[in-house]
């Protein structure tokens, strides 16, 4: 057997250490030796440990540990299962991904453990109830440097029909805005664009873009707060801000938190409520938050949110009673048609 080249001997030694150790799998130096051996490399220890040496300079953390009495290498992994767990899940829920591409992610970030390590981790599916867009990682890698170069995207954006089919908006028309952000909410990815014409911001969601361009034209700097238009805009829904006062049961307190931050004005509080202020927009989604606790908070206002929490219940009054009076109606006159069915004989 002729003594392998430095060069094959150190990559023989780095997939050695990628697919064989971790900090509780660990390979002697005879243990080297004999994997190399078994592949047909000839290695003294003096060899062997050069090549380790090359590879801790470029970059790769290879430790040296005596624990157990047997002086023993590893590769230190970069990621611990449960930090690769967290972001496994978080590709896994996001809806602005394709199955494929979720897959794709998963498969990547379980490749930065070990195989001893990978076989730990818990069986974790993709859900189903993916987007069809195949191109979403790619428009964010578009939107990303258009972003960094002030330079307007020109795109598609379509809405599903209750059939599952695309719709286009606007016919199919190109819409041309000034990408400003990415903002992630609720397992789906939006981008916020500017539009100079209108002179305000808008979002989309980007697994509902298509044929996305980026343009030559740059556009002049534009001042956007990210952090409080994800807060005044509410779940990625645009509106003007307004002051929304809810008063609110105690048992709400760490819903009100979990949703709106730690850092809302409360101005009164006693030992059953306590009344809360926020900046919103009065939108579907802030409408339908108040809704699931509606035997729980009160809205003092504005009235523009009372208003339409008062057509909503106007609205379901009249569908139900409307549909309870025609029930009986329906029964009353089959009785008299059948006044068997009354049950008097």
């Amino acid at each position: 057997m002729k003594p392998a080249g430095h060069i094959a001997r150190t990559f023989a030694l780095l997939t050695l250490f990628q697919t064989q150790t971790d900090e509780e799998h660990r390979l002697s130096m005879n243990d080297l030796i004999a994997e190399l051996d078994d592949q047909g490399i000839s290695a003294e220890r003096k060899a062997i440990s050069r090549s380790i040496k090359v590879l801790q300079e470029n970059g790769y953390d290879i430790r040296y540990s005596r624990k157990g009495g047997t002086p023993s290498y590893y590769l230190r992994r970069s990621w611990t299962p449960a930090e690769v767990l967290v972001l496994r899940d978080a590709v896994r829920d996001s809806f602005s991904l394709s199955k494929a591409a979720s897959e794709a992610l998963i498969k990547k970030l379980e490749q930065e453990l070990s195989p001893y390590q990978q076989r730990q981790l818990p069986v974790s599916p993709v859900r189903l109830d993916k987007t069809d867009n195949t191109q979403v990682l790619d428009i964010i890698t578009l939107l990303i440097s258009a972003i960094a170069k002030r330079q307007i995207v020109e795109f598609c954006y379509y809405d599903l029909t209750f059939t599952r089919q695309k719709r286009y908006r606007r016919n199919r028309a190109t819409y041309r805005y000034l990408p400003v952000s990415i903002l992630e909410n609720s397992g789906r990815y939006y981008c916020v664009f500017y539009s100079s014409r209108h002179q305000n911001f808008a979002n989309y969601r980007i697994d509902k873009m298509t044929s996305v361009a980026v343009s030559d034209e740059i556009a002049d700097p534009v001042r956007f707060d990210a952090e409080r238009w994800a807060q005044t805009a509410f779940q990625m829904y645009h509106g003007e801000p307004v002051t929304i006062q809810l008063k609110c049961d105690n048992s709400l307190i760490p819903i009100v938190f979990d949703q709106f931050g730690k850092d809302v004005l409360i101005s009164e509080a006693d030992e059953q409520t306590f009344t809360v202020h926020l900046k919103s927009s009065v939108t579907p989604t802030l409408v339908s938050w108040v809704l699931m606790f509606y035997d729980r908070i009160q809205v003092l206002g504005p009235q523009e949110l009372i208003q339409q929490l008062l057509t909503i219940a106007d609205s379901l009054q009249r569908t139900y009673l409307g549909y309870n009076t025609e029930k009986e109606a329906s029964h009353e006159q089959s009785r008299r048609k059948d006044p068997a069915a009354s049950g008097n004989h």
